[in-house]
């Protein structure tokens, strides 16, 4: 990584946290720091540790599916009654949930955002674009 954060840039409003970055693995830290700056600014310091947690098994598997070192996108977005957290990657492969396997190194990603995610999760395709955004939210 040549010795920076492969980060490209973030903005913010006061209802959405954004985060554009190259795919590390050693990047994904980016994401977590994201959803405290969230947090702090809306007043909601309760719930950055499950929202760190949702935002980076997304961000791990968006990692994961892009190509090293081509862009993935964050945001953290303040709804009415929860808070969403999105990861947009190149890829058009579904994010899979795999069976349980209690024995496996990995693979329990996305079962733990499932259970986290109290106000549902899933993913779309970007119309007329590469990828697919993958989204879980946190109710309130």
């Amino acid at each position: 990584m040549n010795g920076n954060s492969g980060m490209w840039g973030n903005s913010c409003s006061r209802g959405e946290f954004t985060l554009r970055w190259h795919a590390y693995p050693e990047s994904v830290y980016l994401t977590r720091s994201l959803v405290t700056q969230a947090c702090e600014e809306w007043g909601l310091p309760q719930h950055d540790y499950v929202g760190r947690t949702i935002m980076s098994e997304l961000a791990t598997n968006a990692v994961v599916h892009a190509v090293e070192g081509h862009e993935v996108q964050a945001w953290v977005t303040r709804l009415g009654d929860a808070i969403e957290f999105r990861v947009w990657d190149p890829s058009h492969a579904p994010p899979v949930v795999p069976e349980a396997d209690f024995e496996a190194e990995d693979g329990r990603g996305l079962m733990m955002v499932q259970f986290l995610a109290s106000g549902g999760c899933g993913y779309r395709h970007m119309a007329g674009g590469p990828g697919k955004v993958v989204w879980a939210r946190l109710a309130l």
